[in-house]
């Protein structure tokens, strides 16, 4: 395996000049810096990416951490992250923050331990304090899918409260009065938002929320069939659904095709969407947006503007959109 020293050796030049030109650093002449990396090229010669961090005071990683690394939902996160972290020739490290606020800080530290040049951050359990704390280290950083005050700079925004209302207001618009809603967990925050644009959408039609049209899962098919099941038992009249994520609207579609319910003639159904899973269904699902690869690409750009001194960083704010298909009736 080839050296710095063979490169140096061959192109006629000192381990420093090869060393400046691997870094980039200081003044070189084009001609010189030609023959080091034709002589690399004829060598083979590949740096140390432990070296040129040890030469430039850079690990030349970044870090994610998020709640999980199962579902859609976050195998697109990461896939969007690490392709942009490439076009930068960053490498990423994610580590999992489970649910809750200590194994959020953990995971932090994790990444912090391994002098990561910046991270993202999908967390949800840690206080808006605990990042705003965590700004005033050394360790540039953006909050993927969150709002904190004093860290609007850094701050990846989308409104999931106006998207549950504009979901719902659909639902109402087309003469439905009697909606269930398949929530997430309430007692966190994203979950809480999606919830609330339920209650304004409703109440701005006069209509009180009935809890027995209600039920939580855990973001998952399972507890998507589940919830779906809770509710007809309790409320088995009902015209459509609100649902809050789309992999609990693959399970009440589940349900759905076991008791023969047809969609949208028995009930009609729309949906949170992040990925494409309403698309591959039958009828395909009427979904408001959640833009998380977009979201996920603008992390990564304003993180890279931090990471490169940028002061005046102004991130986009995603605004939510419904795409209208096949599952909703009027009635």
């Amino acid at each position: 395996m080839a050296s710095i020293k063979d490169v140096a050796e061959l192109a006629g030049v000192s381990k420093a000049t090869v060393s400046r030109v691997l870094n980039n650093t200081g003044q070189i002449r084009e001609g010189t810096r030609a023959r080091v990396h034709k002589a690399m090229e004829k060598l083979n010669y590949r740096p140390s990416p432990l070296a040129k961090s040890l030469a430039t005071s850079s690990s030349n990683t970044v870090g994610l951490v998020v709640t999980s690394y199962r579902g859609h939902f976050y195998s697109e996160l990461m896939a969007e992250v690490q392709e942009e972290m490439e076009v930068q020739g960053k490498f990423l490290l994610v580590s999992r923050g489970k649910r809750s606020r200590s194994s959020e800080q953990e995971a932090i530290q994790r990444l912090t331990d391994m002098c990561c040049d910046g991270l993202i951050l999908h967390t949800r359990n840690m206080f808006d304090e605990d990042l705003v704390d965590l700004s005033k280290g050394s360790t540039p950083f953006v909050v993927l899918d969150r709002s904190v005050k004093d860290l609007e700079d850094r701050s990846i925004v989308y409104d999931h409260t106006l998207a549950g209302k504009m979901a719902v207001e659909h639902l109402l618009e087309k003469g439905h009065r009697k909606i269930a809603c398949i929530a997430g967990p309430r007692s966190r925050m994203t979950a809480a938002l999606r919830f609330d644009g339920y209650v304004q959408a409703l109440e701005s039609y006069g209509i009180s929320v009935d809890e027995s049209l209600v039920a939580e899962a855990d973001y998952d098919r399972l507890g998507g069939y589940r919830a779906m099941k809770d509710i007809l038992e309790r409320q088995p009249d009902i015209t459509a659904v609100y649902s809050c994520s789309e992999e609990m609207t693959v399970g009440a579609f589940d349900l759905f095709r076991e008791r023969g319910i047809n969609l949208p003639g028995d009930i009609s159904i729309i949906s949170f969407d992040s990925v494409s899973l309403c698309t591959m269904l039958t009828p395909q699902v009427s979904t408001v947006h959640f833009p998380i690869k977009e979201m996920a690409a603008e992390s990564a750009r304003v993180l890279t503007a931090l990471m490169h001194g940028e002061q005046d960083v102004q991130p986009q704010r995603f605004i939510p959109e419904l795409r209208l298909r096949d599952s909703v009736r009027e009635i």
